[in-house]
């Protein structure tokens, strides 16, 4: 019996750091982006997996249920196909700044080292308010889930020795 009782307790250590070691070794895989609203810009950083990006603007059954606006063929050249994505997220990605729409104006792609994102798009924007009171996003469902945080930075200069107080 006690035998029994202990090769239980056993068991149950067993399951649970199995458990565990499978999810420390997850890797977020989800697309993230970051919203960074400053004085008259908007500056939108998404991290993804370029593979399945791809794989998204390819998918056929993508473009029969509306998720994309066009096929991106498969014998595009490198060039040709960053530009097929930076024109298929810019139409897709939606920016209103106080219920005004604000269209990017400039659309740049990075390599990362990242293994789950391999891809860095930069969407930049301007806007001519002095206060923004709102701000709504929506990305391409080719994108996936997205993780987006949301980022108003306050300037503060400092002379030596002084202390910022910053209210949130």
């Amino acid at each position: 019996m006690y035998f029994l009782k202990k090769l239980k307790w056993l068991m149950l250590a067993c399951i649970l750091t199995s458990m565990c070691a499978q999810v420390s070794a997850h890797v977020l895989k989800n697309t993230t982006a970051q919203v960074i609203l400053r004085d008259g810009q908007v500056e939108v950083k998404v991290l993804t997996n370029a593979e399945h990006l791809i794989s998204a603007l390819q998918s056929e059954q993508a473009w029969l249920m509306g998720d994309i606006d066009k096929l991106m063929p498969t014998n595009l050249s490198a060039e040709q196909q960053e530009e097929f994505v930076k024109n298929a997220l810019k139409q897709k990605t939606s920016l209103r700044v106080n219920q005004q729409v604000i269209v990017f104006e400039r659309v740049a792609f990075t390599t990362s080292n990242n293994e789950a994102h391999d891809l860095e798009i930069v969407f930049q924007a301007k806007h001519t308010f002095t206060t923004v009171d709102e701000l709504v996003i929506s990305f391409p469902k080719s994108l996936g889930a997205v993780h987006a945080s949301f980022v108003k930075p306050q300037y503060k200069l400092l002379g030596a020795g002084d202390t910022a107080k910053i209210k949130f």
